[in-house]
């Protein structure tokens, strides 16, 4: 069982590298915002946030399962991983609804009311 709690660490270290990844796209996708560049630029970086995006939920909602497993399995339950995994998967729905909205109001503006 030990080297399943290594396996979890590893993977939870994973997980913190590839959040830093997306924070860099969404860096990227920020500054595009200001300077102007092509739309296939744009395009990439926005498939490989969706893809990080997808990754990071996939990969958190795997290390929860898989620390709950080793608790029935073991009788001993790590809580750094859980803590850590619902952290950063707290930070990635914070950064993407930022840029949802950020974007939003960029492309469409901002109204007041709730006019049609």
């Amino acid at each position: 069982m030990l080297a399943f709690r290594r396996i979890l660490a590893f993977s939870s270290r994973i997980h913190s590298y590839i959040l830093a990844l997306y924070i860099f796209f969404a860096l990227l996708f920020v500054l595009f915002l200001y300077f102007p560049v092509s739309e296939i630029l744009i395009s990439f970086v926005t498939l490989a946030q969706m893809l990080l995006g997808w990754t990071i939920v996939l990969e958190g909602i795997w290390l929860v399962f898989a620390s709950v497993y080793q608790f029935f399995y073991s009788r001993v339950l790590c809580m750094q991983p859980v803590f850590m995994t619902i952290l950063r998967m707290l930070v990635y729905f914070i950064i993407s609804i930022t840029l949802d909205i950020l974007n939003t109001v960029i492309l469409k503006g901002f109204t007041f009311g709730g006019g049609l």
